[in-house]
């Protein structure tokens, strides 16, 4: 496949860094945007098998980085469930003016969950998947609800995920604010895969028996065995990329 690197400017005016994965020697028969988990990026090594297997099944897609996170320009701290939503919605525009508005949305636990929310705002949007994406745009926020009170006190807070540490302010916690029990999807009613393992050690599967409750019509739910919630085994990877790919033949022609 054919990479190309891109700056892409985001919602909040910070330039966003992206990468789009293109079929080698043919033409794509549709495009696709892949959004990706809170405080990852896009270079997580379970994203790079997706979309490079995407690629070589016809699917163009570009994954981008968040405002403040890998090599995207921002402030994290300014940043929130909204403001990945209007990413997504800036680069779904950058795509349409540049090459081509995307068909099919992608997003991984958060990512998965503000995807769902842009879809409202992306008219070219014919299907989405979610992988292992919480139900609840507030889920991260209420887990990290005991830092509130400093918020509160002192502006800022600091959180460490993964061995990195976060700033976070009071626009974080925003996202209390969002319906828990995903009802806020039912305006989603386009086709939508859920992949979420039934061993994922961080998100219960309970969020996507609820996502295919509220969302998508019609909706799949694919029950992965053995996955964790990163997809770390490159062979999960490489299961789930198989299933988005012949999926996405029915509804993107």
């Amino acid at each position: 496949m054919k990479k190309i690197r891109l700056r892409i400017p985001g919602s909040m005016g910070a330039a966003l860094g992206a990468e789009l994965d293109l079929p080698l020697h043919h033409t794509p028969h549709a495009w696709a945007i892949f959004s990706h988990c809170f405080t990852c990026s896009r270079n997580l090594k379970a994203f790079h098998i997706i979309c490079e297997h995407l690629a070589q099944n016809g699917i163009a897609v570009l994954r981008f980085d968040f405002t403040g996170i890998g090599d995207s320009d921002g402030d994290f701290s300014q940043t929130n469930f909204a403001s990945d939503v209007d990413d997504i919605v800036a680069v779904s525009e950058y795509m349409a003016a540049n090459y081509s508005a995307p068909e099919l949305l992608i997003g991984h636990s958060m990512g998965g969950t503000a995807m769902l929310k842009a879809a409202e705002r992306i008219p070219s949007c014919q299907s989405a998947v979610t992988i292992a994406a919480p139900v609840d745009p507030g889920y991260v926020a209420r887990h990290y609800n005991h830092l509130h009170p400093q918020v509160i006190k002192t502006g800022s807070a600091s959180m460490t995920i993964g061995g990195n540490h976060f700033s976070i302010g009071e626009k974080f916690f925003q996202d209390l604010y969002y319906p828990e029990d995903g009802s806020y999807l039912d305006s989603f009613q386009k086709p939508l895969l859920i992949c979420h393992s039934l061993d994922d050690d961080i998100l219960d599967h309970a969020h996507a028996e609820k996502l295919h409750l509220h969302a998508g019509k019609p909706s799949s739910l694919v029950s992965l065995d053995n996955a964790d919630h990163l997809l770390s085994n490159k062979d999960d990877a490489a299961y789930v990329a198989d299933l988005i790919a012949g999926w996405a033949k029915r509804y993107i022609p």
